[in-house]
């Protein structure tokens, strides 16, 4: 009963142990060259989000720059890295980006070098949308900061 007990924590230590990681690595899988990775800071980092509508489709990039000289390191509880919300002039969601997705569960780290930039881009595929006002909202999903939020609004006129 004791070897059992014994053998037993053994494996959940030896199980415990293998599932930690030392990420050393950056965004491209290259390792680091002794640079100081800090925290993020809002003000070192700026967010921009182009919103660029069309007939049949909107279509969404967002670019993080870090401005600081320092590499920022941003952490991200699972692969969404970003999230945009669509509401009409009357407030309603018209397009939620995650609705329907589906991320994988994991903690993500993604390292920005002093200068450059980190760029995403969507495409939300519609019908032709009912003329009025239109806010995109796009917030990065870095738990270490909660201040990458940007809004944009634009106009669809009418068929007149």
């Amino acid at each position: 009963m004791r070897l059992s007990l014994f053998l037993m924590s053994v494996l959940i230590s030896l199980l415990l142990t293998g599932c930690t990681s030392d990420n050393k690595g950056n965004a491209t899988g290259e390792p680091n060259q002794e640079m100081e990775v800090l925290e993020v800071m809002s003000n070192e980092l700026k967010l921009d989000f182009q919103v660029m509508p069309s007939s049949k489709e909107t279509q969404f990039i967002i670019t993080l720059t870090n401005q600081s000289d320092q590499l920022k390191k941003l952490e991200f509880h699972s692969s969404q890295k970003y999230e945009i919300n669509v509401t009409n002039d009357k407030g309603e969601e018209v397009f939620i980006y995650s609705e329907g997705k589906m991320f994988s569960q994991a903690l993500e780290t993604a390292l920005i070098k002093s200068g450059e930039s980190m760029e995403w881009e969507e495409i939300w595929q519609h019908e032709r949308l009912p003329a009025g006002k239109y806010t995109a909202k796009v917030s990065v999903l870095s738990h270490k900061d909660e201040n990458l939020t940007m809004e944009r609004e634009w106009t669809v006129p009418s068929d007149k």
